[in-house]
């Protein structure tokens, strides 16, 4: 018993360092959004002799927040909602048709998701190019989509795992395919749903790499895209991006915060489903 209290004891305090590692960039952004560029200098972790929100006022105008912030909502809204549409309809014809066809499908879905996105950066360019795509956000959204791929196979594993009664019931009464879909397989889906669309939500308002190469256009930049665009060339006035970051990433850990429950629980259900 001693020697596992022991274990367990060096154990938290391994986890509590490990801990303070990762706060420790959180700590530095935050704090730093409050002090001028001199006193970063001299005492980067040390707490600001004067809270200064001025640092706020001037980056908030600098990247055009309010525009640039809707771009990226809308972005992410619409490409999250044909993730889900897409992902859920491709799932249910691959867990409910068990034939040739739903096996070549799937087969070529796990290959989509095994190769790495930076491989195939010059024909999705060439693609994009013969689309008329480029520097549009239209083609923005058709790319985040492929995350469509990832969600099939989260839907997969929880559609097969749930019964046909109701199904074959709504079938006998005379409901069509998509109906018994909307109406009553979808809406049983939530749990995996909340999982794909957080997941998702974090990925696209986070991505930059995609929008940098397809949407080069600083005007309908995301706001990602816009912290880049205010790094300097030879000099960064460090007062100004720092609060940039922190107006960047705050909408995601408020929505983190606010869905966490709904990450643990969608990612329970799948376990025990799948």
């Amino acid at each position: 018993m001693r020697r596992y209290r022991m274990r367990t004891f060096f154990g938290e305090i391994a986890m509590l360092v490990v801990c303070a590692i990762f706060l420790i960039p959180i700590y530095f952004l935050a704090v730093s959004s409050f002090k001028t560029q001199p006193e970063m200098l001299e005492s980067p972790l040390g707490l600001p002799t004067r809270f200064d929100f001025s640092n706020y006022g001037r980056a908030l105008e600098g990247i055009d927040f309010f525009r640039h912030f809707w771009i990226s909502v809308y972005i992410t809204s619409v490409s999250v909602v044909l993730i889900v549409i897409f992902g859920s309809m491709a799932a249910y014809t691959i867990a409910r048709r068990t034939n040739r066809l739903t096996r070549l499908l799937r087969n070529y879905f796990l290959i989509g998701f095994m190769v790495p996105l930076q491989t195939t950066m010059l024909p999705l360019f060439l693609i994009m190019r013969s689309l008329n795509l480029l520097n549009t956000m239209q083609g923005l959204i058709f790319l985040h989509t492929n995350g469509a791929v990832f969600a099939v196979f989260l839907y997969t594993g929880f559609m097969r795992a749930m019964p046909r009664d109701l199904e074959e019931a709504a079938a006998v009464d005379g409901a069509g395919t998509y109906r018994i879909f909307w109406k009553i397989v979808f809406p049983l889906l939530k749990p995996v749903t909340a999982t794909i669309v957080i997941f998702n939500t974090i990925w696209i308002w986070n991505d930059f790499i995609l929008g940098f190469l397809f949407l080069g256009t600083a005007d309908d930049a995301t706001l990602t895209m816009q912290v880049y665009n205010g790094v300097g060339q030879f000099q960064n006035d460090w007062g100004l991006m720092i609060p940039m970051l922190v107006i960047t990433t705050l909408p995601m850990v408020i929505f983190f915060l606010v869905m966490q429950k709904r990450i643990i629980g969608g990612l329970t259900a799948g376990s025990l489903r799948g």
